[in-house]
């Protein structure tokens, strides 16, 4: 008799319905779509990633600031050592040009140049040559090179330009070298270190006259290309 009421008990604490975990879960899976569709990412050509880097590229910067900060550097270190520093070395010369302002000179020249300079002078003119006589150089080989492969394709005139930029650098800071050991010398080796001046300036003019064509070049590539863009996209006319 006592079963039986434990049994009703249980039933009755227990509706019938009432499902189990299981059975929602089982119930659940059933009221899924019968036909999943995955999920397909869409492709990625080789064109899309190209332009998505183009795009990436221009938004972040073009290159040309670069070589814009370049030629900025580079003359504002021309204009600081020719036009500033050298000339303001006269005053200790008792007015004499120094012999990197000079196209060519002699023995006599650097002797007189000697005399007149005292121990703090040639220490000064030095101090140029191993600091702004150095830099300048390095510059005009950085602004050369960074021009020609802004403006240039791979080929012959890169690697010209970039000959040209490393010939300069060198024939400059041996230069240096050259005028310090002849002024040392009293003027002896004066005739090596001016062929290596007037070398120096006949570069420095051909260097500058190419980077203004290189990017007179690349200008006018650029206006050409515009025009065709702007041609081809403009509707024909009936």
């Amino acid at each position: 008799m006592s079963q039986k009421k434990n049994q009703r008990k249980g039933s009755a604490g227990h509706p019938a319905g009432a499902k189990t975990g299981a059975q929602r879960q089982a119930k659940g899976q059933d009221q899924r779509p019968a036909d999943v569709v995955p999920v397909r990412h869409p492709a990625v050509s080789v064109s899309q990633v190209k332009q998505d880097l183009r795009t990436s590229g221009q938004q972040q910067g073009s290159p040309g600031m670069l070589v814009i900060a370049l030629i900025g550097a580079t003359l504002f270190m021309f204009f600081y050592l020719h036009i500033m520093v050298l000339p303001q070395m006269s005053a200790l010369s008792g007015g004499l040009p120094m012999p990197d302002h000079r196209f060519t000179y002699d023995v006599a020249a650097l002797a007189e140049l000697d005399a007149a300079m005292n121990e703090a002078a040639h220490g000064q003119l030095n101090w140029v040559h191993k600091t702004a006589g150095v830099i300048f150089p390095l510059f005009v080989f950085l602004c050369v090179s960074a021009v020609a492969a802004w403006c240039l394709p791979r080929g012959w005139g890169r690697w010209l330009s970039y000959a040209a930029g490393a010939v300069f650098a060198v024939v400059d800071i041996t230069e240096n070298m050259l005028i310090e050991s002849a002024l040392d010398a009293g003027g002896e080796g004066a005739g090596l270190a001016s062929a290596f001046t007037s070398v120096r300036w006949v570069l420095l003019v051909v260097i500058a006259l190419w980077v203004v064509l290189m990017i007179l070049g690349k200008v006018r590539r650029a206006v050409a290309e515009r025009k065709a863009q702007i041609a081809a996209g403009s509707p024909k006319p009936r």
